[in-house]
């Protein structure tokens, strides 16, 4: 205090004696709080997101969309592009039969009156089955396709009744009785009812006890092995390349024929089905 004016050690005794102390603590503490919040959020925004595809050999997984961790962390030719971090399966159904060259084909979201026909059309060009993962509601709306499916030899897969990706977050109670009302809707679309022989996570989003619940209710959990991203309307060539670059002997295949414009699926479907072909690999069914 001895390098300090009279005026100077005045001030300073203000400022550290009563009310003017409370009042700079106030302020110290108010401006601590809002840092400490403004690092929590930084901190948030700025963790990475994984790409979830649900892949069978990165299986630790999210529908993905798939944790579903299945991941794929670097979207191809998509940076930045990413679904949330999921879990994956433990149960989930991630390749077919790998005694000989063979692919499955799965089909999410829909049933659409536009896309899933033009899908039909061309696999029965192939005579390829198909595995269709449908929302309850889209069935309901478009139970003419959903007849068409099964009556051209394809298998139906419950994806929940509006494609809700936090159903596994949910309690046992209400998740049981979710399953079952998707599960009830799809068969029921048919008289006598259909079986619906697996569930697959939307946007692959499993869990512990999603796992358990769909097995409870006789569903098998549908995973798979290459994504396609093809609900990010990648273009047509990036989602054969992503078959083309990933595509091995068991492997089952994500596209979507509803959610969305799916112009894109079509078009790549149509030169995938006999690039396929020519490659040596049989189409068949998730077993």
């Amino acid at each position: 205090m001895r390098m300090l004016t009279p005026r100077q050690r005045v001030i300073l005794r203000q400022i550290v004696s009563p009310p003017y102390i409370y009042r700079w603590a106030g302020l110290l503490t108010t401006v601590g709080l809002i840092l400490g919040v403004a690092a929590v959020v930084l901190t948030d925004v700025g963790a990475p997101t994984v790409l979830a595809t649900s892949q069978g050999p990165a299986v630790a997984s999210s529908s993905g969309p798939q944790a579903r961790t299945v991941e794929d962390a670097p979207a191809r030719g998509l940076p930045g592009l990413a679904r949330p971090a999921i879990t994956a399966s433990r149960l989930a159904v991630t390749s077919t039969t790998t005694e000989r060259p063979t692919v499955a084909l799965t089909f999410d979201d829909g049933p659409n009156n536009l896309y899933t026909p033009a899908v039909l059309d061309l696999l029965a060009q192939y005579r390829a089955p198909a595995t269709f993962c449908m929302v309850g509601n889209e069935a309901l709306v478009h139970p003419d396709v959903v007849h068409r499916v099964v009556a051209e030899g394809h298998r139906l897969c419950d994806h929940t009744m509006t494609h809700d990706a936090t159903v596994g977050m949910n309690d046992p109670d209400l998740m049981s009785r979710q399953l079952d009302r998707s599960r009830t809707s799809l068969a029921t679309v048919f008289d006598p009812p259909a079986p619906i022989d697996y569930f697959r996570a939307p946007e692959g989003a499993w869990t512990p006890a999603l796992d358990q619940m769909s097995a409870q209710t006789g569903m098998r959990p549908l995973g798979w092995s290459v994504d396609t991203l093809d609900w990010t309307q990648p273009g047509v060539a990036a989602i054969v390349a992503s078959v083309q670059q990933q595509v091995h002997p068991g492997a089952i295949v994500l596209f979507h024929d509803g959610g969305g414009p799916r112009e894109q699926t079509v078009e790549a479907v149509r030169q995938l089905l006999p690039w396929l072909q020519e490659q040596g690999y049989q189409f068949t069914l998730p077993t």
